[in-house]
């Protein structure tokens, strides 16, 4: 018979597998949650464990579960010798959160497999600070880890994520090619940027992908974007076209080279960061922010070439 009392006293002892690699040095610039493609991220696995990699190249994602060896335990807030922390004014108890401070303080992260290569397993971005201690590497099975009817319980949607921002955009050409500009108008909360270039040869279809590149750099990662916009060409583009033409060595189905490939290359690259939402609206039709981000884009053009 298991007896309870000594198991509860057991002391238990934990051996590092590896260290996590990165260019995070401190906390202060350590993300809340992972950005997805980040690049430079790797497990350092210990030359007696790389045995253990044999097959795991075969999984898209892993757990790793590290220490979190500078979590400050002084954090938390024991209330009636219970452990809880502060949240959005309220206390939550700390099992209830993914907060680095716990009893015992153990980190988990899901992260894209990149590739491997002897002992160095290369990931997309974790959470995670440079030489963070390695407990372990599990894979993650869809089938088994994957729950459609999770939720986010007592956890606000903008706490998960910033509050949905909407991008307005356009792009106009004079001669197409010729002369070009682009604009973007992003509105959050009760807050209006706008961002607005101009090109002296160019196509409107490459105004078009300024326009949705340079609002995103303006709009700060791991955020929610509505995407609004009257062209076909950069939505259908994003929605339907990129993983096929990626899969055919940016090739379109009839085999031929992907026009504007550098900005498709970089508007794929930075979307990552986003959980982007595409909306379609139809052009001249009375939506006065598609209206004015129109006038800005030809404006651009009529400024730079009197």
């Amino acid at each position: 018979m298991i007896n309870i009392e000594k198991v509860m006293k057991m002391e238990i002892n934990f051996t590092s597998v590896g260290y996590i690699r990165n260019n995070y040095n401190n906390l202060n610039n350590i993300p809340g949650q992972p950005y997805s493609d980040e690049e430079g991220h790797y497990l350092e696995i210990n030359k007696e464990y790389q045995s253990g990699l044999k097959e795991l190249s075969r999984f898209k994602y892993i757990y790793v579960i590290f220490y979190l060896h500078k979590a400050a335990k002084e954090k938390l807030n024991d209330i009636d010798h219970k452990f809880r922390i502060k949240k959005e004014g309220q206390d939550i108890g700390v099992f209830a959160s993914r907060e680095p401070s716990r009893p015992n303080n153990i980190g988990l992260s899901i992260v894209r497999l990149i590739r491997i290569k002897e002992n160095i397993v290369y990931i997309s971005g974790i959470d995670a600070l440079n030489g963070t201690p390695i407990i372990d590497i599990k894979p993650y099975i869809v089938k088994l880890d994957n729950h459609e009817d999770a939720n986010k319980g007592w956890i606000k949607e903008e706490l998960i994520m910033d509050k949905k921002i909407e991008l307005y955009t356009d792009g106009a050409c004079s001669g197409n090619p010729g002369p070009g500009g682009y604009a973007a108008l992003i509105i959050k909360d009760n807050e209006e940027i706008i961002i607005k270039g101009y090109q002296p040869e160019t196509t409107n279809n490459r105004m078009e992908l300024m326009a949705v590149i340079e609002g995103l750099k303006e709009i700060n990662k791991n955020t929610s974007v509505r995407l609004l916009s009257d062209s076909n060409y950069v939505l259908q583009g994003l929605e339907e076209w990129l993983e096929g033409w990626k899969k055919r060595g940016w090739k379109t189905a009839s085999n031929r080279p992907v026009k504007n490939k550098d900005l498709w290359m970089e508007l794929d690259n930075l979307s990552k960061y986003y959980e982007l939402e595409f909306v379609k609206v139809k052009g001249h039709s009375g939506n006065k922010y598609n209206e004015r981000v129109d006038s800005l884009a030809k404006e651009q053009i009529e400024l730079n070439n009197k």
